[in-house]
């Protein structure tokens, strides 16, 4: 939980300036290839959490790995992350951000629960009825959890709908609990 309280004072402070200056979507693409880059280089993730290692060493480091990749702007919010001991955070920055400018966009996200695969035409289907009954554009990320049985379980933000054969076995075994037998 402190990972992402931590995060989304970062993540806030850089959207504001993303917005300010028009960028957001920039932005955003320059944070995910500074985090795809960390993850791809081998023990680049190690080197920038390494804690005996120097602020200005790392930050030469990130200078000539994303001089040229990314904004000097973007450089300058790496480089303080890296001064302010905050290197390990930068994924879940990232992650805060996109929350941030998926809202700005009116996108929010729904997670879609099956017990076995949903066809794409039924997902999309109900990603535009999803869209229609929030007000927002609904992209639908699907699971599979063959653990349900049957049916659907579907959340969108704080709201679960759940028309699971799991959940409605629950249900019956709690009303057979409640029922009195006479």
């Amino acid at each position: 939980m402190l990972n992402k309280s931590v995060a989304r004072r970062y993540a806030e402070a850089f959207f504001t300036i993303a917005r300010e200056n028009n960028k957001i979507d920039e932005f955003q693409q320059e944070l995910e290839t500074i985090v795809a880059t960390i993850k791809e280089v081998e023990n680049l993730e190690d080197y920038f959490a390494h804690l005996l290692i120097p602020a200005k060493a790392k930050k030469e480091v990130a200078t000539r790995i994303f001089s040229g990749q990314v904004s000097q702007l973007t450089l300058n919010f790496l480089f303080m992350i890296i001064d302010k001991r905050r290197e390990s955070y930068i994924g879940f920055i990232t992650e805060e951000y996109k929350e941030m400018a998926d809202e700005s966009r009116n996108i929010t996200k729904a997670e879609l629960t099956a017990a076995r695969a949903v066809p794409e035409n039924e997902v999309k289907s109900l990603a535009e009825k999803l869209s229609v009954s929030t007000g927002k554009t609904v992209q639908v990320n699907v699971k599979v959890d063959p653990a349900l049985i049957g049916g659907i379980k579907i959340r969108v933000g704080d709201q679960i709908i759940d028309g699971t054969v799991a959940k409605r076995l629950e249900m019956l075994k709690e009303q057979l609990k409640q029922a009195k037998i006479s």
